[in-house]
């Protein structure tokens, strides 16, 4: 891996970092669903976060594709896909993520239309498979 992209990768993982801490608090200062759906500061919060935390992701998984010279995906979705096949990430990881993309997907294309008690539900179930996307990649540069 070239040193240029293990910088770019490490900045982006950085940000990923500090929007999971965000995420967490957030996740903390929530006591039922009904006070999520009620506070605009929380649900609105939790929305950008994820949305940014989401498109790190993204970018980070572009950027080692490249970087391993691993066939260039058509998209998001089969950017997964191929880091699974370079055995980045597990199968179980990559159907959790992909679910995400696509909950990114709404947040930035069909704001209007947002489901907040998926949002919700992420907020409290799903935040370690961003942690552990985040874990994997972190290793996976320690090895280069």
């Amino acid at each position: 891996m070239t040193k240029i992209y293990q910088t770019k990768i490490s900045d982006k993982l950085e940000l990923l970092n500090q929007y999971l801490k965000y995420l967490k608090q957030l996740k903390k200062e929530i006591g039922s669903e009904k006070q999520f759906l009620s506070d605009f500061h929380l649900f609105g919060s939790a929305e950008r976060y994820m949305q940014l935390s989401i498109q790190a992701l993204i970018d980070i998984s572009h950027m080692v594709i490249i970087n391993l010279g691993i066939e260039r995906p058509d998209d998001n979705y089969e950017a997964i896909s191929k880091l699974v096949e370079g055995k980045i990430i597990s199968g179980k990881l990559a159907q959790n993520i992909t679910k995400m993309i696509g909950l990114r997907n709404i947040l930035v294309h069909e704001y209007g239309v947002i489901d907040r008690k998926k949002i919700y539900a992420v907020l409290k179930n799903n935040l370690d498979d961003l942690k552990e996307f985040k874990q994997k990649i972190a290793s996976l540069l320690n090895k280069k």
